[in-house]
C-alpha cells in the first residue's frame, strides 16, 4: 500500500476531499469578493454565498429583513462581481432565508401561585352555587388548595 502525504491526498483528483477543498476555497474567495463589493457593511454580517448555479449566485441571508436589504443592492453587486475571476458570467443573485441557529433555552415551568384564603373562600362559595356536579367538584378541589395558605 502506498503512503500519501496529506497534501497529496487532498490534491488527488480521484479522492472526495480534494474537490471539496477546492470548492471551499472557491466559496471563501467569492465571499471575500461579496464583502468587498457591498456598500452596506452591516449586511456583510448577515449574508454569504453558498453556490453558483448556472449563472445565478445563491446567497443565504439570516432573515427577511436582510434579504430585502440585499435585494436593493443586487443590480450594483452584479456589475461589480462580474469583474472577479470565476464570476464573469453571473447574471442573477438568488436570496434564500435561513435563520441563524440559536440553541433554544429551556423554559422553566413556574408553579402556580397558591390561592389566598380569601380567593379560596370565594371559589368555594361559587362551587356551592353550581348545579353541575363535575364543575362543582373541580371548583371545590381548587378551593382546597388555598385553604392552607396565608393571605
Amino acid at each position: 500500500m502506498t503512503k500519501f502525504t496529506l497534501n497529496q491526498y487532498l490534491n488527488s483528483p480521484n479522492k472526495t476531499l480534494g474537490p471539496l477543498l477546492i470548492k471551499l476555497n472557491q466559496l471563501t474567495q467569492w465571499n471575500e469578493y461579496l464583502k468587498e463589493c457591498l456598500i452596506d457593511k452591516p449586511l456583510t454580517q448577515h449574508c454569504y454565498i453558498v453556490n453558483l448555479d448556472k449563472n445565478a449566485l445563491i446567497v443565504i441571508v439570516d432573515s427577511a429583513h436582510w434579504s430585502t436589504r440585499l435585494k436593493f443592492h443586487i443590480p450594483d453587486l452584479l456589475k461589480k462581481l462580474r469583474h472577479y475571476p470565476g464570476l464573469e458570467n453571473v447574471r442573477a443573485i438568488c436570496c434564500k432565508i435561513q435563520p441563524a441557529y440559536h440553541a433554544k433555552a429551556k423554559i422553566k415551568m413556574r408553579r402556580p401561585s397558591p390561592l389566598s384564603k380569601n380567593t379560596a373562600l370565594k371559589v368555594h362559595e361559587t362551587a356551592q352555587k353550581i348545579t353541575d356536579k363535575n364543575l362543582k367538584k373541580i371548583l371545590e378541589k381548587i378551593a382546597l388548595q388555598g385553604s392552607d395558605s396565608e393571605e
